[in-house]
């Protein structure tokens, strides 16, 4: 989502991201579950002292690719990121509200003020997903996620996992089907490029779990959510927790 920089609360942070990127690269890295196929698309922009990556992550659903028949009616994605300021050593955060909801490692859910629901682009009615972020999918059928992270500091690692989960079914809703990580970096000079992207390895799917636990500890104290955007949506008197999600 589109995000105006703001740092209300600061959390401590690590050399998680140096970590990140020695793991990736090392040979052997066992990957997370993958019951589909994902397609990325996007370029890091800057122009004039602003960067920013539009961008959309797409995921295809087929019970084959993991042994599995199940039949997913929607499947949708949750979005997990964290962002680090390497000038300062410290993990960031658009809103205050992003920093009451995240992880002692910076892991957080991804959405906007306002929005009662963890899941990418879901309506606070609990039904409809805006398709500006999220175009759910099915059985053979791409779910899509539609992001343009941007607004950050020179000196910034941006990093993201998107989880493609089934939303509806009557035999493996609230199971995950697969994970993909993104990310990208703004230099010293104000440039963005891409860091490293494609399917997740062991270890985010834990990250991801505990970011889950820290919205669903964060919910019910989270205080009214009433969104300015889309417009017309409704009132709801806190967030609302995850069900339990485990992979399929």
């Amino acid at each position: 989502m589109k995000r105006k920089i703001h740092f209300p609360k600061w959390q401590p942070a690590t050399m998680g991201f140096i970590v990140l990127a020695l793991i990736y690269l090392l040979s052997g890295c066992q990957p997370t579950l993958e019951c589909g196929s994902w397609i990325f698309n996007g370029t890091p922009e800057s122009s004039d002292g602003f960067s920013q990556f539009p961008l959309n992550v797409a995921f295809t659903y087929t019970p084959a690719n993991c042994g599995q028949n199940c039949t997913c009616n929607t499947d949708c994605m949750i979005q997990m990121v964290w962002v680090y300021d390497a000038t300062d050593g410290i993990y960031i955060y658009p809103t205050s509200s992003y920093a009451a909801r995240a992880t002692s490692t910076g892991r957080v859910i991804d959405r906007i003020d306002g929005a009662a629901y963890g899941y990418y682009g879901l309506l606070n009615d609990g039904i409809t997903f805006y398709t500006g972020w999220n175009t759910t999918g099915s059985n053979g059928t791409a779910n899509t996620l539609f992001d343009n992270p941007s607004g950050w500091p020179n000196n910034t690692y941006f990093y993201a996992l998107d989880a493609a989960v089934c939303f509806k079914s009557t035999t493996c809703q609230n199971s995950i089907l697969g994970y993909y990580f993104w990310s990208w970096t703004i230099d010293n000079d104000g440039n963005a490029a891409k860091f490293i992207i494609g399917p997740a390895w062991q270890g985010q799917d834990t990250d991801f779990q505990s970011a889950l636990a820290a919205w669903n500890a964060w919910a019910p104290h989270s205080g009214t959510e009433n969104p300015t955007f889309p417009p017309g949506q409704s009132s709801v008197s806190h967030a609302q927790p995850f069900p339990t999600l485990t992979d399929l």
